[in-house]
């Protein structure tokens, strides 16, 4: 009996410590299959019922952080700095996904996972491509967190420490929901013009961790 409170007590640090929250990445990603036309979600869940699958997708984006405890020389970082990479405005997305670099942050596992579904996809290989999906909602997600963008990710620069704890597992998993999240139209982009789209969207997030340095300190 002891070892149950301790199983409960491991599994509340584990979750936690999740990037984002764990109930923020899943509702992130539930959101963003909502906004899918049903015709494309219904190609790609198979026979799964649709909650079930949109659910399936967003509690395998959240245990992306979880991968990290079992196959650690296989997770990338989560974080990424547009100025370590000033090539990368001039890159494909076939070499941003070949950068041996770029491989090692969210930048390149976004991407790589974005080939992963081209791939599963016409293989029609199910589970490989819901997982595939699920890397790309939580690097995609991951790139729009302010602390994830920024030199100062935890607060170490403006005497704050354990900054981003409290506004990723805490703040975020207490205030986001699904129903906080902007319902937008897809946009459809061109191969070529994804990375820019991605560099613009991950300069509109570092502008904002100003705001969560403001909001920490109160």
């Amino acid at each position: 009996m002891k070892s149950v409170p301790f199983f409960l007590l491991i599994l509340f640090f584990c979750t936690s410590c999740l990037g984002w929250g764990f109930v923020a990445h899943w509702q992130i990603s539930v959101a963003a299959l909502d906004l899918l036309e049903s015709s494309i979600l219904n190609s790609i869940r198979g026979d799964i019922q649709e909650n079930v699958f949109k659910n399936w997708i967003g509690a395998q984006a959240s245990c992306v952080d979880v991968d990290k405890y079992f196959v650690r020389e296989l997770v990338p970082d989560h974080t990424f700095l547009s100025a370590s990479f000033p090539e990368i405005t001039s890159l494909s997305l076939e070499d941003i996904k070949n950068s041996e670099a770029l491989g090692k942050n969210a930048f390149g596992a976004l991407i790589d996972a974005f080939f992963d579904i081209r791939e599963y996809f016409v293989a029609k290989e199910l589970p490989e491509l819901a997982y595939a999906i699920a890397r790309l909602f939580h690097f995609g997600s991951d790139l729009m967190m302010p602390l994830h963008v920024v030199r100062n990710t935890d607060g170490q620069f403006t005497d704050q420490p354990g900054m981003h704890f409290r506004i990723e597992s805490i703040a975020g998993t207490l205030f986001l929901r699904k129903r906080s999240l902007a319902s937008e139209s897809p946009l459809v982009l061109q191969d070529a013009e994804i990375p820019r789209f991605i560099l613009n969207s991950i300069s509109q997030s570092a502008s904002l961790a100003s705001v969560f340095e403001i909001a920490d300190k109160k």
